[in-house]
């Protein structure tokens, strides 16, 4: 085999992931083997000596995107992952991997080689197929003389299977700067089977002032920043740890490229081909440092994150994207202010605006009127109920959440009449507090029909508004069963055919700077099947 063939055959190999049979294992196996011996081969493409300053496993290792019949498992080599090259060379690695149906890795069902590129930041992404449904998994890695910590990972049940309990968490909002992850260190304790992390899982802004933590080096632009940024915030030990507990699912808002972003147009304004090239080398990065199926890879700033997870009959997670192929935001002013009254801003009643995007939207309509689940999630950034913040009579709106794009809101509650679809619930993230909300089919009437629940998680540390400032309004948005702003924590959801039960696990906001914070269930809801609306457990 010659050494073009043989760097063929490596690119090929790290494209089509490890779904071989024991003979094409072996054959991969020798391919590696082959090219380890070739002193230099062309264009810097020879494997990399397998020799590292310190373990490679420093960003710890994950699980995500789980399927019937497997997961995908990651890690990133960076045996110094704030250096520019992050202590690695510029040439591929090989790393191995193996999967066990015991935590001591003891009955080994699946091994493989992949290879960790430069191209990628030497992450892996691993595509495992063909497990047995409804299970747990344990997974490491192994790159020269290191071994990664154990993960775990799950399959789902089949889609349409009985399932009787499940239990997930979900998480969003997690400022290093602000404070401690305490509240990973409460979740594993409380041992969901999956999470959902929903957006800002790092904040793009320059070091702060009086923050319990800094980050390091200025606002991120360029893709080596961004993945020394995300290097800071993997290396906390109690983020690791919720990582390899089980696996995740994922969706971004605004921090993870910049802040109230939408779309191609910036925060400041920037021209949008140069924020293109900026949101290309984030999602690159994101793409870098979650545990994402090859099909998200991203195309230039292009990256496909919207999905469908569904568990046996009992639930189904409609995880969508609300950044990406969203409108602009409404009478902007040119940056004057984020709020707007309705009777100033024409743009909100356009039909052609979108939160989602129409390609989007229809994805979300069709699996609303086909689910086969009892209980149906729609997984997104932000409070998706209308909240008035005006107290004068009048209306006033938050453009960067669902107020700013009412006509696209209206579509997705108008689906949920029309299709009448089994017990819908929407769970948020972004406001930094935890809100309670029946989704009325008229928001303008309190007593119209409630089509959904939702239910909102504060922040794993990221700061809140005043309840001063929210208590007054809600007079002016009855619909809103309950919002706290001054808890710092997650949400904990057990759920059964009968049955949804949410807990909020919560810390005061001033224990974020508690490393050793605890967390309580600060109070609970429920919802019963066919009966839509929340009340206090």
């Amino acid at each position: 085999m010659s050494h073009i063939d043989i760097v063929k055959q490596l690119d090929r190999l790290h494209r089509e992931g490890p779904r071989l049979s024991r003979r094409g294992l072996l054959r991969q196996a020798s391919i590696l083997a082959s090219a380890a011996l070739l002193p230099g081969l062309i264009s810097g493409r020879a494997l990399a000596q397998t020799s590292f300053p310190d373990t490679p496993f420093k960003l710890g290792v994950a699980s995500g995107d789980p399927l019937s019949d497997g997961f995908v498992i990651w890690t990133r080599l960076a045996p110094v992952p704030m250096q520019p090259d992050y202590g690695m060379p510029p040439a591929p690695v090989a790393v191995n991997w193996q999967v066990s149906e015991t935590e001591n890795m003891g009955r080994i069902v699946r091994e493989g080689v992949a290879m960790a590129t430069p191209e990628l930041g030497h992450s892996v992404h691993v595509e495992l197929r063909g497990l047995r449904p409804g299970r747990e998994y344990w997974y490491r890695f192994q790159a020269g003389d290191y071994t990664s910590r154990v993960g775990r990972g799950i399959t789902t049940p089949v889609v349409g299977s009985p399932m009787q309990s499940f239990r997930f968490a979900y998480v969003s909002c997690q400022h290093y700067e602000r404070g401690f992850f305490a509240a990973y260190r409460d979740l594993v304790e409380q041992d969901p089977q999956f999470i959902v992390h929903l957006g800002d899982y790092m904040y793009e802004n320059d070091p702060g002032r009086f923050m319990v933590r800094r980050h390091e080096g200025p606002e991120p632009v360029t893709l080596e920043q961004y993945r020394a940024r995300y290097s800071l915030y993997r290396m906390d030990e109690d983020l690791q740890r919720a990582h390899a507990h089980t696996s995740w699912a994922f969706t971004w808002d605004d921090h993870e490229v910049d802040n109230n972003y939408a779309n191609d147009q910036s925060q400041d304004f920037d021209n949008p081909q140069e924020f293109l090239q900026r949101r290309a080398a984030a999602y690159q990065a994101y793409y870098e440092m979650m545990p994402l199926r090859g099909s998200a890879r991203p195309q230039g700033a292009n990256l496909h994150l919207h999905q469908r997870i569904a568990f046996g009959n009992l639930v189904t997670f409609n995880i969508l994207d609300d950044r990406q192929y969203r409108s602009d935001h409404p009478c902007d002013y040119n940056g004057s202010g984020p709020l707007v009254m309705p009777q100033l801003c024409e743009e909100l009643n356009d039909p052609t605006r979108s939160m989602l995007g129409r390609q989007q939207e229809r994805w979300l309509e069709q699996g609303l009127a086909d689910t086969q689940s009892r209980w149906n999630v729609i997984a997104q950034q932000t409070l998706f109920a209308e909240f008035n913040r005006s107290l004068d009579g009048g209306r006033l709106y938050s453009t960067d959440g669902w107020g700013g794009y009412p006509v696209s809101r209206d579509r997705i509650v108008r689906r949920l009449a029309e299709a009448a679809t089994p017990n819908p619930i929407f769970i948020g993230g972004d406001v930094h507090a935890y809100y309670v909300t029946d989704i009325k089919e008229d928001w303008s009437n309190p007593q119209s029909r409630t089509l959904a629940s939702e239910f909102v998680g504060t922040s794993i540390t990221s700061g809140g508004a005043s309840m001063k400032e929210i208590t007054p309004l809600l007079s002016v948005n009855p619909h809103v069963r309950h919002v706290e702003t001054s808890e710092r924590g997650y949400v904990m959801c057990t759920i059964t055919p009968d049955l949804w039960r949410v807990d909020h696990r919560s810390m005061p906001d001033a224990e974020v700077v508690n490393p050793d914070a605890k967390l309580r269930t600060a109070r609970s809801f429920v919802v019963e099947n066919g009966r839509p609306g929340a009340e206090l457990a």
